[in-house]
């Protein structure tokens, strides 16, 4: 099955974000694009957007030809993110190399959104799993215990001296690491880090309780 933005492998940081920079113009042009045309017509507004097919140019990691508009904006979002993300872990881990990244699909089912290494000892040193949750809900979805189980730290936070983070929305970035959740029973904690991007990602560090 085709993704949408292809996983980047074996990479230097700064060539995933500009790649992925790259894509994200284009895809984006596209969109307004195809929105543009539609026109005011205010009473079937919502129907056309919803069923809007959004022809997509070629590029060096765009997998599809068409997709969605609505499929566009929750991948773009996430995106954003992914972006943010590398942007902050190339300033925090200068000397790693990126092993992978999916941008638009976690499709390895042992892997992670995004996975840095050591170049020397290709020993793994960061695991992150990238959402754009709107809710203020830390339960929203389930998406925490699924974040959670990918990075390996459903039972325990491993001590293997693997880095472990989510990269997600201030709003739910807030909910996740509230005073008011039951933190006395859980075996793990959360260490905010802001990026300062203008999308307000925030880097959850995954931490013994």
């Amino acid at each position: 099955m085709a993704h949408l933005i292809e996983t980047i492998r074996n990479a230097l940081l700064s060539e995933a974000i500009l790649q992925l920079e790259q894509t994200h113009e284009l895809i984006v042009g596209a969109a307004i694009s195809a929105t543009n045309e539609i026109g005011p017509v205010r009473n079937t507004w919502g129907s056309d957007l919803k069923r809007l097919d959004v022809v997509l140019p070629k590029g060096r990691l765009i997998g599809k030809s068409t997709e969605k508009l609505v499929e566009l904006i929750n991948i773009l979002a996430t995106t954003e993110r992914t972006i943010s993300a590398l942007k902050w872990f190339e300033t925090q881990y200068p000397n790693a190399s990126l092993r992978e990244c999916h941008a638009s699909t976690s499709d390895d089912a042992e892997g992670n959104d995004i996975v840095l290494i050591d170049p020397e000892s290709g020993n793994v040193v960061v695991r992150c799993e990238v959402t754009d949750v709107t809710s203020s809900n830390p339960g929203q979805n389930g998406k925490e215990k699924k974040d959670l189980k990918n990075l390996g730290c459903s039972d325990i936070v491993p001590g293997d001296g693997v880095k472990r983070y989510i990269a997600t929305s201030l709003e739910f970035s807030n909910a996740l690491k509230s005073e008011k959740r039951k933190w006395k029973s859980r075996h793990y904690g959360y260490l905010g880090h802001e990026t300062k991007c203008s999308n307000q990602t925030v880097i959850l560090e995954v931490v013994n309780a």
